[in-house]
Formats: C-alpha cells, structure tokens, sequence
C-alpha cells in the first residue's frame, strides 16, 4: 500500500507543480504587429512607449513566451509533453501591453484582445480566428478586418475605409464603426454587420447574413446559397 501510494504522489505531483500565482515585467521593444494564441487574455493600452507585463496563473514563467520576431510581438504557452498540463486547475495568462502603433493584429486559439480606450491607427490589418475574440475601439485610415473559425470581432469608432470578411461561423459586428466606403463579404454560416455613409459593396454566400446600415450608396450586392443581406435602421 506505502508503494501504491508513493507511485501516486510521484504520478501527481507534474500535474500541480505551476499553482502560484505570478506577476512580472517582460523587456519589449520595436514591434508594429501583434500575434497571440494559446488561450491568453491581451490588454491593449496606446502610449509614448512600450511595455508588457504578464499576469499568469498555473504556469511557470518559461511556459509563457514573449519574443518579437521580424518586427511582431508573439505571445503563446510553450508546454510540452502532457504530463507538463495541469487538469482542472483554474488557470489563466494574462498580458498587459502597451504599444505605439500596430499595422497588423491577429489572434487565434482561444485568445481574446481587449483595447483599453480609444486606439489610433494608421493602416491596420485585425484577424480573429479559432474562437478567439477581439473587442477594439478605433480610429484608423484603411481597416482590414477578418473573423473565421467561430471567432468574435467587435469593432466600433471610424475609419476611412473598412474590408469585413466574415467566415466559418464567426460574427464581424462592426455596426458601430462608421466608414466612408465599405466592402463586406460573409460566407459559411457567418454574420457581419458594417456601416458605411458614402459607398458600400456586399457579397453573403453559404447560409451566410449581411446587415448594413447607414446612407451608402449600394454600389453591388450578391446573395447566394440561401444567404440575406438586409438593410437595418
């Protein structure tokens, strides 16, 4: 019984290893884009200067990684090996981060971003895909924006231009962001909502809803395989 039992402390004990909580400042600098997977929480805050701070909880510090590569910050968990995961635990990464300007933002596998504030932009490209969520207030130039694989993209504030692409069973709500010339396109079970004041083009396909709003000029419109763009108030 003693062996039993001391083989199932020793076959555990990997398991419950990461439990403390842990808070730290991570070094970043010279980025103009942002990646995230892995499940990780983003705050996004615009400032004079850059900065990252972790907040995590059932990981060890190296398990979650922080690197700039080729000009955009990656932030996902590193564990390898099942017997580095921890089973029922009420676990968590979050990231505090503060940026300059951003031209391109994506994020995917469970991980949602969340803009603190109104946010300025020149250009920006933001994806969402593989459940994440991505939840922005703006000011932008040219926005490209794309939501796949059963994600949640959010945006409200103005741009000039915006192309929505809405794909997989994911939802575009940009309903609250006013542009000037907007192009939707919403296929596989998506919904994209867009608002537009002077021009506006629309493709929905595959079961696929559009939902447009504002005085724009409908320049085209397509609607196929039992997809509807309706016209809202």
């Amino acid at each position: 019984m003693k062996t039993l039992a001391l083989l199932l402390v020793l076959f555990v004990s990997p398991f419950t290893t990461a439990n403390d909580d842990w808070k730290t400042d991570r070094p970043v600098s010279g980025f103009s884009g942002l990646s995230v997977s892995s499940g990780i929480d983003v705050y996004l805050t615009q400032g004079n200067s850059e900065k990252l701070t972790i907040e995590a909880k059932g990981f060890d510090e190296d398990e979650v990684i922080s690197e700039v590569r080729n000009g955009v910050l990656k932030l996902y968990i590193d564990r390898r090996g099942i017997m580095n995961w921890n089973f029922g635990r009420n676990t968590y990464v979050k990231a505090y981060l503060t940026f300059k300007q951003l031209n391109n933002l994506r994020a995917s596998g469970g991980a949602d971003v969340f803009g603190q504030g109104m946010l300025s932009f020149r250009d920006l490209n933001v994806e969402a895909s593989g459940g994440s969520d991505i939840k922005l207030s703006l000011k932008a130039n040219e926005l490209n924006a794309e939501a796949s694989g059963g994600a949640d993209l959010i945006l409200d504030g103005s741009a000039r231009s915006l192309n929505a692409s809405g794909s997989g069973g994911a939802d575009l709500d940009a309903r609250k962001l006013v542009v000037e010339v907007g192009n939707a396109n919403s296929s596989g079970g998506s919904d994209v909502y867009i608002h537009a004041t002077r021009e506006l083009s629309m493709k929905a396909s595959g079961g696929s809803d559009i939902h447009y709003y504002g005085p724009a000029k409908v320049l085209a419109k397509s609607e196929s395989g039992g997809s509807d763009i309706t016209r809202r108030n």
